[in-house]
């Protein structure tokens, strides 16, 4: 619709009449006297917003003044002349036009009344875009003519009152940066009606759905879970774009990358690097593809929590030792840590004394793994301790005594120990 905001001029001395709309009906205490005095007639056809024939006498800046059929004077403020804000006020000299009572004023037994052209303009209006919303529905095909842009979208002409448009996601399967790189002011195109509000005479168009998304075809070629080739073609903080070829591109997400944790994108990825992704979600709607470059290799944390498992024993080289304990690498370069109270039965006061740097350590048993950090904690008792315990069940199921006491317990170390000399 087009814009109705108030041409009145600045200086304007009757700021109620330049704020008057065809929707003022309201009725002010001096209305009652007029309704019963010689002017009845006049606020009766005000009430019933009756249209009334008006004469155009001249042109003051606020206005133009002009009087009713029956002589009266009449007022038409600016704002209230029509809907076309670039007028040329010179075409309505000497004219007679419709138009509604607004507001009568009366002064002794003179009265003088506000009236409006507009009013009927715009129920004319309101009746043409009726006509024409009611004779089109969602689904139908018509041709329209480009009239503006916006930054993304295209405005059209559909007739006098109503708001129609293309957005630009409706406009082209192409991507561009404005409008007029696809169409140009003045262009007729045929468009799909997508969306009828009558209630704001507003119709919503587009000009793509005419045509079979092109990017279809090569979506429905990216599987899910299917190994492709991908080039970093952009990076940013939260990943990088690849291309897939044929110019699919998919986003690869900065957890994906690597199983390790990495400071960056750009330290772990450069343009034009090439290597294969396996294909994680493909939404066709918003044509958007995930990938992940990590999940064709085993995740190494897995295959170091599987081989350490708790109760496996393993052998090491010590590598530090400090007060808490001793740190040790395995063969493969991991490292585990065995606390001070696992390394001996026996009290140590120096630690270093007894295990010196680069010194092996055989059957380390894993007595806890954290997941989380990837932390081994180790023990070189716990061995032996569970040596002792077996020992003692075997005794105690072997043996007929009633009770198992302290002196049975080292009867069966020392005959465990006699058979192993």
């Amino acid at each position: 619709m087009e814009n109705l905001e108030s041409n009145v001029m600045p200086g304007s001395a009757e700021p109620a009449e330049a704020a008057a709309t065809e929707a003022e009906t309201h009725v002010e205490p001096a209305d009652a006297a007029v309704a019963a005095g010689p002017f009845a007639h006049l606020e009766a056809k005000r009430r019933a917003k009756e249209i009334v024939q008006v004469r155009i006498l001249k042109w003051q800046k606020n206005g133009l003044i002009c009087e009713l059929e029956d002589g009266t004077a009449a007022y038409m403020p600016n704002n209230q002349i029509d809907l076309n804000p670039d007028r040329n006020i010179a075409d309505y000299f000497g004219k007679t036009i419709p138009a509604r009572i607004t507001r009568i004023k009366v002064e002794g037994d003179k009265a003088e009344a506000n009236v409006s052209h507009r009013s009927v303009l715009e129920d004319d209006l309101r009746h043409a875009s009726k006509e024409r919303l009611d004779s089109i529905k969602a689904g139908d095909l018509i041709d329209v003519k480009v009239k503006a842009f916006n930054i993304k979208d295209v405005i059209v002409d559909l007739g006098p009152g109503i708001d129609a448009f293309i957005r630009g996601r409706d406009l082209t399967w192409e991507e561009f940066d404005h409008p007029y790189e696809i169409v140009k002011r003045g262009d007729t195109l045929q468009a799909k009606v997508l969306q009828v509000d009558k209630k704001h005479r507003k119709v919503q168009l587009g000009v793509r759905q005419l045509t079979a998304d092109p990017y279809q075809e090569k979506f429905e070629k990216v599987v899910p879970e299917s190994t492709m080739s991908a080039t970093v073609v952009s990076i940013n903080d939260f990943g990088a774009e690849v291309d897939l070829g044929d110019d699919v591109i998919a986003f690869l997400p900065i957890s994906e990358i690597d199983w390790e944790r990495i400071p960056s994108v750009a330290e772990a990825l450069k343009i034009d690097d090439t290597f294969n992704v396996r294909i994680m979600t493909v939404d066709n709607m918003k044509r958007r593809i995930t990938c992940s470059k990590k999940r064709l290799v085993e995740n190494p944390m897995r295959m170091k929590e599987d081989r350490y498992k708790v109760g496996t024993d393993h052998n090491a080289v010590i590598k530090e030792v400090n007060r808490g304990g001793v740190v040790v690498n395995f063969e493969d370069g991991t490292e585990g840590f065995v606390p001070r109270r696992e390394l001996s039965h026996d009290r140590i006061e120096r630690l270093e004394e007894v295990f010196k740097k680069e010194k092996p350590l055989e059957n380390l048993r894993v007595i806890e793994y954290d997941r989380r950090n990837g932390k081994i904690t180790l023990s070189l008792v716990a061995a032996e301790r569970e040596a002792q315990r077996t020992t003692l069940r075997q005794y105690r199921a072997s043996s007929k005594a009633a009770t198992f006491g302290l002196a049975d317990q080292l009867a069966a170390l020392k005959e465990k120990l006699e058979s192993n000399n």
